[in-house]
């Protein structure tokens, strides 16, 4: 689905990873692990189309190059929501809800506890409950590749094992997913350590 070959990216003169080449399968999850500023939100960055200037090739299999990054749910580091904005309008214009219905983004916020912030500006929230205006996106997402960078951070126990759970159903659905996390709630199907591949 998704196969990279030497890639490397370099910052200040310096590489945060080189010659980088593995596979993403189909039902597969993959944790990026590595010391910090080993390059796993990078790579993330890399791999969603935020970052460019790398080289190595990235190739999406089966898949149009027109189509390439509407394949991909990018949850990072940052929500980047809008403070000034209530909830429900973050999720009216946040490019992770094109296309999936209001009304089962609103049915995952009530899953997530935010039902009764529908019209709460962002600002007045926080920070787990912003991190749950993204993952309502997630949990309604039906994408196959997903890239998330620490995608329970900030989050009360009861919504890490919800996040955790839809992981799962998402991988025995066939899609496919790499993430960073310092949490144990996430069994990966394989892990990369990033610091073997520093120079």
């Amino acid at each position: 689905m998704l196969t990279i070959q030497g890639l490397s990216y370099a910052y200040s003169d310096r590489f945060l990873f080189k010659n980088l080449s593995f596979d993403l399968n189909s039902g597969e999850l993959i944790q990026l692990k590595g010391r910090n500023g080993s390059g796993k939100t990078t790579l993330i960055k890399v791999l969603c189309g935020i970052l460019k200037n790398y080289e190595g090739s990235i190739s999406f299999v089966n898949y149009d190059n027109s189509e390439e990054q509407n394949q991909i749910f990018y949850l990072g580091h940052k929500n980047a929501l809008k403070d000034n904005l209530t909830v429900l309008e973050n999720l009216k214009y946040d490019y992770r809800s094109d296309g999936i219905e209001l009304g089962r983004l609103k049915e995952n916020l009530a899953i997530l506890g935010l039902e009764n912030y529908l019209f709460t500006k962002v600002s007045d929230l926080s920070e787990g409950q912003k991190r749950k205006i993204i993952l309502s996106c997630f949990l309604a997402s039906d994408k196959p590749i997903y890239l998330l960078d620490e995608p329970l951070i900030n989050l009360d126990e009861e919504s890490k094992k919800i996040v955790s759970s839809e992981i799962e159903n998402k991988i025995n659905s066939g899609a496919s997913v790499i993430f960073t996390s310092h949490e144990k709630n996430i069994l990966a199907t394989k892990d990369i350590n990033l610091d073997e591949y520093a120079t």
